[in-house]
């Protein structure tokens, strides 16, 4: 890959990147404005303006960041269920159908479920305790029906948390005449007991947007979670000590250093960053504890 990728900062008025040929550095007091003619770097590390501005005795390193372990999870490869009126690919732990109770967790990620409800279908009512439940909702709208006073419909980029506590009873669907594409995803709970609690969002448009794990949607985890419209290039980080999971909801995705995703397809992550390329997608991306 041409030209640099990564963007460091010295101070708040200084950016450099580092060049995929390895470390650039200015390791001599500087005062005001260092010139790009003299410095020992390529003219292209200067993102912000022409010169670089420094304080004395600054000490400049630019690294590369190690590259992350990505393990590849295609969904032709995923335990599946499908019947009349759903179809199901299961990411971690099955919930339903023949897999059902199989499959491994990460970390705190127990269930990630990609569902299409058909026309005019719905999980039968069905009880949860101590569980946080995030569904996102990719095309169509779902229709969710419980035994408390939070029965609500989320369009295509609207997402629920529902923090099942105590316990509660809902059932999930589509009550429209075309198909439902959503995602579920259950969370360990760090915390227990209480009263169940629900909370909603519309999810923005652009490189990641908060679905859950802020204030607005707070986990009972320590996770992260975002939806990213990619377009181009876009860099993605997982922090020292925690890892991430990556999931192609729409369109083609190449990982830096890993595979394509196709729609439908996941990765899982180590600590490090990478760059997301597509001409139009969005990738779910997710960040919990290692």
């Amino acid at each position: 890959m041409a030209g640099p990728t990564w963007v460091f900062s010295i101070h708040e008025r200084t950016r450099l990147r580092c060049s995929s040929t390895g470390v650039h550095e200015v390791d001599r007091p500087v005062h005001g404005a260092l010139d790009e003619r003299t410095a020992p770097y390529d003219n292209a590390a200067v993102t912000t303006r022409r010169s670089v501005l420094l304080s004395a005795g600054a000490l400049v390193a630019c690294r590369k960041p190690a590259m992350p372990s990505v393990r590849h999870k295609p969904a032709a490869a995923l335990p599946s269920t499908t019947l009349p009126w759903l179809g199901l690919k299961d990411h971690f732990v099955a919930t339903v159908g023949p897999s059902a109770g199989q499959g491994a967790r990460l970390g705190p990620l127990l269930v990630l479920a990609d569902a299409t409800f058909a026309p005019r279908s719905r999980f039968p009512l069905h009880p949860h305790r101590e569980m946080e439940i995030l569904s996102i909702v990719i095309d169509g709208q779902l229709s969710h029906h419980g035994d408390q006073a939070h029965g609500m419909t989320l369009g295509a980029r609207e997402a629920q948390l529902i923090s099942s506590r105590d316990g509660m009873l809902h059932a999930e669907g589509n009550d429209t005449d075309t198909p439902t594409r959503m995602l579920q995803i259950w969370f360990e709970p760090t915390s227990h007991g209480g009263t169940p609690e629900y909370f909603h969002r519309t999810i923005g448009a652009g490189a990641l947007q908060p679905v859950a794990g802020d204030e607005a949607m707070p986990l009972r985890a320590d996770v992260k979670v975002f939806w990213s419209d990619v377009r181009g290039r876009q860099a993605v980080e997982f922090k020292p000590g925690r890892r991430g999971y990556l999931l192609a909801m729409r369109g083609q995705v190449s990982v830096q250093g890993g595979p394509t995703l196709a729609q439908g397809d996941g990765a899982e992550v180590g600590p490090g960053q990478l760059e997301l390329r597509a001409d139009d997608a969005a990738v779910l991306i997710i960040d919990l504890a290692g």
